[in-house]
């Protein structure tokens, strides 16, 4: 450590090496983001310039290997920082995305808790088709690594619906288990899932677009009307309630100060969790997994630090808004880039030449895009009648890749969000939050042998008719209520004249 901070500023010790994987990052997404921009299929087909960028540093990763190119000793891509970036990368941005206030809206159709419930929805019907396809393939390729993990196939939600922070993270978890039933190479595995769930996302969503399109059911605006929107959240920087853009201090380094400052809270929250849990009570076995759920005591914090700025503000403590929404939106925007490119680059493929990973990959690949297909599909159909496909495009493309991509799916088809589809994904996120907490514990049952796994395939199948039974009786209860007032609106009408 002395050596560390007491080297010469221009040897090339640890810090410069930590500062030359970030800029290496950061010219593979400007390359990238060049290369989609004048590629018209990539742009076309709505590839994520994160993804590019991921997949040409994985290239060059092996590439630089092969050729034993180094710098100063240090590999040109190194995958200790790679996953540096994507295990911290993925906290910072769900703790940006939290401090963003939702508006204030009345909403007679209650869509954030059924666009809540049709994305838990889809976790269960994707995790309970994964846990079936893993223990299927575990049978068959039982003297291989799957053999051992017949749990595997719960990186199919984690990585389709969540991305490859989670994926990334649970599977690196299940690698780290230290019992006879660890999924060796898990970590590897569960950002494969995710890569393959960004190329669901952007190449089959974009033909289901362009075939639905095609049979006149939507229009496609294309990309040049598209770019000309400057995206979901209200492009305001300056706001008469909130803090000056340029004061003693600039407003975007406030922000980034509560980004910061509620992720040194959250380690210390996580630290006390280990201390209390692995030092005194000695349950070595929960160390992975406190650490691996570094987002979800990230995104706890936040709420809470999100409620006392509320309370102060309420109680006239506070006088001015410290958070503003378009600049918080953009440190998520940045994380989460970072933390696509950064976890491709992360995969060692060495740790997948075990053939019950790629038949594995492909099974949940194809049976994952296809019940994912159908089951978004049908609840759009009957529970979002107004904004049937423009409902469809946005979630199939977050449920197989990110917000970002289901975004970019709708925004092709509704470049100034005027469906309310595109806000339906973020106001979901807060309402799926709450309804998946039960998927996270499935996630930490699964693989404590046979009777774990059941109970999780059976929580899947439970949970799931349940949130599919709270979407029906939901809407039809809200279906009910307006038309009760608009009928009573119209009597009155009736009555005046």
């Amino acid at each position: 450590m002395r050596t560390l901070f007491l080297a010469n500023t221009w040897d090339f010790n640890p810090l410069w090496v930590a500062i030359f994987q970030i800029g290496v990052v950061g010219a593979l997404i400007l390359i990238a983001n060049t290369i989609r921009r004048k590629t018209p299929f990539l742009r076309n087909f709505l590839v994520p310039t994160g993804l590019i960028a991921g997949f040409i540093g994985l290239g060059l990763k092996y590439l630089f290997k092969v050729l034993n190119i180094e710098v100063w000793g240090n590999p040109v891509v190194d995958e200790s920082y790679m996953h540096f970036l994507t295990y911290h990368s993925l906290a910072i941005g769900f703790i940006a995305l939290g401090l963003v206030t939702a508006e204030k809206k009345v909403e007679k159709e209650g869509r954030a808790l059924k666009s809540g419930a049709l994305i838990v929805g889809t976790y269960l019907i994707q995790g309970l088709v994964g846990l079936l396809l893993s223990v299927v393939v575990s049978l068959i390729f039982a003297n291989y690594a799957i053999g051992k993990a017949p749990y595997a196939g719960v990186l199919l939600p984690l990585g389709f619906g969540q991305g490859p922070g989670q994926a990334g993270n649970m599977g690196g978890v299940y690698e780290t288990l230290g019992t006879e039933n660890a999924l060796l190479g898990g970590r590897d595995f569960g950002l494969s899932v995710a890569a393959m769930g960004f190329i669901v996302a952007s190449i089959v969503g974009t033909i289901i677009l362009n075939i639905v399109a095609r049979k006149g059911l939507v229009k496609r605006y294309g990309s040049e009307a598209t770019e000309t929107f400057g995206g979901l959240a209200e492009n305001v920087v300056d706001h008469p309630e909130e803090i000056p853009v340029v004061e003693s201090v600039d407003k975007f380094t406030i922000q980034t100060a509560f980004v910061v400052a509620i992720y040194l809270i959250t380690f210390g929250i996580m630290s006390l969790i280990s201390f209390l849990v692995i030092d005194l009570a000695k349950f070595e076995s929960v160390r992975g997994i406190i650490w691996g759920f570094n987002f979800l005591f990230a995104i706890l914090t936040t709420m809470v630090v999100k409620a006392v700025l509320n309370l102060l503000r309420k109680k006239k403590i506070m006088k001015r808004k410290y958070i503003n929404n378009f600049m918080q939106n953009r440190i998520a925007g940045l994380a989460f880039d970072v933390m696509i490119t950064a976890g491709i680059m992360s995969i060692n493929f060495g740790k997948l030449n075990d053939p019950s990973f790629w038949v594995l990959l492909a099974l949940m690949t194809v049976f994952g895009t296809i019940i994912t297909y159908f089951y978004i599909n049908e609840v759009a159909k009957r529970y979002f009648h107004r904004t049937r496909w423009y409902t469809f495009f946005a979630f199939f493309g977050m449920l197989t890749g990110t917000m970002s991509e289901g975004v970019a799916l709708v925004r092709e088809i509704d470049p100034y969000f005027e469906t309310g589809a595109a806000e339906d994904l973020v106001n979901g996120s807060g309402t799926a939050a709450i309804f998946g907490v039960p998927m996270l514990l499935i996630t930490t049952i699964v693989y404590r042998g046979w009777a774990g796994f059941w109970i999780s395939v059976a929580l899947c199948a439970v949970l799931f008719i349940g949130m599919t039974l709270l979407l029906h009786f939901f809407t039809k209860s809200r279906e009910k209520k307006i038309a009760a007032e608009a009928s009573a609106a119209t009597a009155k009408t009736v009555d005046t004249e």
